[in-house]
């Protein structure tokens, strides 16, 4: 994981021109991070130059996720939730961020040949509405015609970039080859030439061979002693680690008592018990709720804006009984004594933060078995790559001991080579001026250096009679194979240049094609881009008009139904007067007078009892903080007694921690 973020980092810092280390790329926070990762992007020239911080969410997920479809990312792992994982992308999380990062780093080539094939493969989004306009389907006939003629042209273009490499490397090839045979030729002569003036020939090749023979035994016989040391040192190694493994074990068990054992289960069960008795029953119910809740929504059939009219209205009528109960409610609770009322805001935190406490759990139950599970992966590649496990304890510090004396070793010889560097520098130097004032001196070390490699090239022979004259033969017939080969190679070549010329020029022709097509494709599609973004505007447009247009006509019909009521009410009382009543048209506009004064007075007494009810409220908010406030100081109390309980379970033997049902706490000392 180090190593690859120590490239991931070296890379972006290449790429960016950015100064980020380890712990500063590490530490960057999630958009931050997001933002590298888009800056990424636009070097490659996969997206457009954009800031994180300023662009909306989604557009931003949506953008990074055609980014990824277009560099053809897939991840590492099977995803089972696609949700999660774009959700955890706009999050900026570093175990999604970092191997796109190092994937995109190791495909260099291919990102950028799927950017580049990206702007001109991957075809606009357009409605279908649009394809019933006769201009823009002509326009989308040779917009698609214009991609096959592009594919087909990069295509030619890369099988003529693929047989041009090949042209190449058959001529370094045949160039390589030649000038093996003049080396081999010159090689052949000298040898030819010197082996003739010296004496007694078989018995220096035999005692060369012998002395051959004896080098690679010896050189054998202490690889396989450097093995066997190797092996014993492993050996011995695991031998140690099992004996420390043996008395750690011995330790545990001789501090543990049955009280201890007895109260962890004990612990453990009731934490198991709540999962499973409260907990898990929850989410189950929910989880079914959801999906019946799902299964619904797919059964009815298509829901019209008439149906969502009638769906808004019946919606509206529930909040306002709702809020019609809601405030009986109130009135009932602020008419009697409540001396519960604390009690259950109590038990209802109680039982948040126990569900806080549950979920927070179950999470880090998860993330420690994803841990141990990514852990064992890489002591299991460790192992298979190395053969040894991870050192620990006195085996690490005598590891680092020893990684110590060799590097200290290590600086002393180079700091020798680097000497004896310096010095044959020197020689050299001074070698090369003396030749330069004795020409016949060259000529000397010539014929010195020339006697050494015939005695070692006669070393290497078989010692058997006539063996010299053999090798003659051999290195001759060996010439004629290569120039064979060189002929051969040179009539294979012949035809290839002969077609290689109208490729070439048919690439010539084809990249011509190709510029005035981009041409036409570039303004066809800012014609495309240009019209599309009109309609969309008066899309938009017609849309709002709508929504503004709904509104008013559901608050003329509101103010319709009202003055419908008022008329009905105005023509049942003209029907209920009499003609010849005045006494009896009288009473009952004064009974109607009576009715709305009774009702004036019901709420100025429900509003007189609110105006109480926040007086009390305003009372009491001194003393409800601070309840909050202990409540809050008690959570972080027990908070810190979990932590102390957590860390001296880690620091391992030395003490044990015994919590009794009563509350009292008790400290053994091992």
């Amino acid at each position: 994981m180090t190593e690859d973020l120590k490239l991931i980092v070296v890379e972006v810092n290449k790429l960016l021109e950015t100064d980020y280390n380890l712990i500063t790329f590490d530490s960057l926070a999630a958009e931050s991070l997001l933002q590298v990762l888009v800056d990424v992007f636009h070097a490659f020239g996969v997206i457009d130059k954009l800031d994180v911080r300023e662009n909306d969410p989604e557009d931003t997920n949506l953008l990074v996720m055609e980014a990824l479809r277009k560099i053809q990312y897939r991840p590492a792992g099977e995803i089972d939730d696609p949700g999660a994982f774009r959700r955890g992308l706009v999050r900026g999380e570093k175990k999604l961020v970092h191997p796109i990062l190092r994937w995109t780093f190791d495909n260099r080539e291919r990102v950028k040949k799927s950017s580049y094939l990206a702007k001109f493969l991957i075809p606009l989004d357009l409605p279908p509405e649009a394809m019933s306009m006769p201009d823009l389907s002509n326009l989308w006939a040779q917009y698609l015609q214009t991609m096959d003629d592009f594919k087909d042209a990069h295509r030619a273009y890369e099988q003529s970039v693929q047989e041009g490499a090949q042209t190449r490397e058959l001529r370094s090839d045949i160039g390589a080859i030649e000038t093996e045979i003049e080396n081999v030729k010159k090689r052949i002569e000298r040898t030819q030439a010197r082996l003739d003036k010296v004496p007694q020939q078989e018995l220096l090749l035999e005692a060369a061979n012998s002395l051959r023979i004896e080098k690679e035994r010896q050189k054998e016989l202490l690889s396989q002693i450097e093995e066997q040391k190797q092996a014993l040192h492993r050996a011995n190694m695991i031998h140690d680690r099992l004996q420390k493994d043996l008395h750690n074990a011995k330790m545990s068990v001789q501090g543990a008592t049955a009280q201890n054992l007895m109260e962890s289960l004990i612990e453990e069960t009731q934490v198991l018990e709540f999962m499973v008795q409260q907990k898990l029953p929850q989410e189950l119910a929910q989880r079914r709720s959801e999906v019946q809740t799902l299964q619904e929504v797919i059964d009815e059939p298509q829901i019209t804006r008439s149906d969502l009219l009638e769906l808004q209205n019946k919606v509206d009528e529930l909040n306002r009984e709702i809020q019609k109960h809601v405030e009986v409610r109130m009135a009932e609770y602020n008419t009697q004594n409540d001396t519960l009322g604390p009690f259950r805001q109590q038990a209802a935190m109680v039982a948040r933060n126990k569900e806080s406490a549950a979920e927070q759990l179950d999470q880090t139950t998860k993330e420690l078995r994803e841990i141990d599970s990514q852990l064992q992966d890489k002591q299991r590649k460790l192992q298979e790559t190395i053969g040894e496990v991870i050192l620990r304890g006195e085996e690490l510090k005598q590891f680092v001991n020893t990684l110590r004396a060799k590097s200290n070793v290590y600086k002393q010889q180079r700091a020798e080579l680097a000497s004896v560097k310096a010095e044959v520098a020197d020689l050299t130097q001074t070698l090369e001026n003396l030749k330069s004032q004795d020409p016949s001196l060259s000529n000397t070390l010539s014929q010195v250096s020339d006697d050494d490699s015939s005695i070692s090239m006669a070393g290497s022979r078989p010692d058997s009679p006539g063996i010299a004259s053999r090798g003659m033969t051999e290195l001759t017939r060996l010439v004629s194979g290569l120039q064979r080969a060189v002929t051969a190679a040179r009539e294979r070549v012949t035809p290839l240049s002969q077609q290689l010329r109208p490729l070439r020029e048919r690439v010539i022709e084809l990249k011509d094609e190709m510029d005035s097509k981009k041409q036409s494709y570039d303004a066809l599609i800012a014609t495309l881009n240009a019209e599309s973004a009109a309609m969309q505007s008066n899309i938009t447009e017609a849309e709002k008009a709508i929504k503004t247009l709904e509104q008013q006509w559901q608050e003329l019909q509101l103010e319709h139904e009202r003055s419908q009521l008022l008329l009905e009410k105005a023509n049942e009382e003209m029907a209920n007067l009499e003609p010849s009543g005045g006494e009896s048209g009288v009473k009952t506009r004064a009974s109607l007078k009576e009715t709305l004064a009774q009702q004036i007075f019901e709420q100025e007494t429900i509003g007189k009892r609110l105006q109480e009810d926040r007086s009390s409220l305003q009372s009491g908010k001194a003393r409800r903080q601070r309840q909050q406030e202990m409540w809050s100081d008690l959570r972080k109390l027990f908070e810190v007694k979990i932590r102390c309980l957590h860390d001296s379970k880690q620091r391992g033997p030395g003490g044990t921690l015994s919590v009794t049902r009563g509350g009292a706490e008790t400290f053994t000392l091992q």
